[in-house]
């Protein structure tokens, strides 16, 4: 039920100094039709969470969020893939994957807590793990009113390698939570608990990068 681990298409040199992408994901982007672009996928992934959300806030049988977590995690792999195979990385789409990544969490966590699945004030912790993409801009934007320089451009905060591996182990540790539910599994129930307080512990040690950033400077 991932978000992005990164499992993005491979590219490897050949013997002329030009880059050759693996034939695995030649083939699978291939069956892309070339009118849709990696943004194309992104942005049908974030309506696939407001999907697996209207789902999850109804009766439906859980096994419906299975599968629509399923089909988000082979997209988050998919739009990656196609933008590197066709060279089609744009500053856009580096500003809405990540936007998508979190997107899905959120989503995870109203389910979860919707349905009773799991403690409220842990995904609530586990959330909060994501307030420097708010704070650190308006850091950002009071410093440099009070430096009295230009406002813009907007702040932009990158994602760090500790804030990636947290967003994909919190997915993934709610996938657990939600498939041990529906197949009647407790080893992955708690599983999944566990792996999320592993996510906020990944969050913490992000946070601290995160704001070491700020302060040096980076995100200006």
């Amino acid at each position: 039920m991932g978000a992005s681990m990164g499992a993005k298409a491979q590219a490897t040199p050949d013997p002329s100094g030009r880059r050759r992408v693996g034939r695995l994901a030649a083939l699978v982007v291939g069956l892309v039709p070339r009118s849709i672009t990696p943004n194309h996928l992104t942005i049908m992934r974030m309506l696939g969470s407001f999907l697996i959300l209207g789902v999850g806030l109804s009766q439906a049988h859980l096994g419906w969020i299975v599968a629509l977590g399923l089909v988000s995690g082979l997209s988050d792999n998919l739009d990656g893939m196609v933008a590197r195979v066709r060279g089609q990385v744009s500053e856009l789409g580096a500003m809405l994957d990540p936007l998508a990544d979190k997107l899905f969490a959120a989503v995870l966590m109203v389910v979860l807590w919707w349905r009773g699945m799991a403690d409220w004030r842990l995904l609530l912790l586990a959330a909060s793990m994501d307030l420097h993409a708010v704070v650190i801009p308006l850091l950002i934007i009071w410093r440099r009113r009070r430096q009295g320089r230009p406002l813009r451009p907007a702040p932009r905060v990158q994602a760090n390698t500790w804030g990636k591996l947290k967003t994909a182990v919190l997915a993934w540790s709610m996938g657990f939570i939600i498939l041990g539910t529906t197949f009647e599994v407790p080893w992955m129930t708690v599983l999944g608990t566990y792996s999320i307080w592993l996510a906020v512990g990944l969050g913490l040690v992000a946070l601290v990068r995160y704001f070491a950033a700020y302060r040096a400077g980076k995100f200006e």
